[in-house]
């Protein structure tokens, strides 16, 4: 058996979701899960909008030059190294 299979009794329309999932691209799978982690927990009140705080801040802070970046290639080879 393979690691992501698992004997699950489930209805008739919980199979057929399943059934069509492996037709669907890497993208439109991840739409999907998306979707169902939303469903299972919605949004707290608040919560977007404080995002959008965040996002303004940082978006702030980058052009006024007060946050140091560095190139994705490097944040990714020191993440596969364990030092990020």
């Amino acid at each position: 058996m393979a690691a992501c299979e698992r004997v699950l009794l489930m209805t008739q329309a919980v199979a057929e979701i399943l059934s069509h999932i492996n037709t669907l691209s890497r993208e439109e799978r991840a739409e999907v899960v998306f979707a169902l982690i939303c469903s299972m927990e919605p949004e707290e009140e608040g919560v977007a909008e404080a995002w959008d705080a965040e996002l303004s801040r940082r978006v702030a802070d980058i052009r006024a030059g007060r946050a140091v970046g560095k190139p994705a290639e490097q944040f990714f080879a020191e993440l596969r190294e364990g030092r990020s």
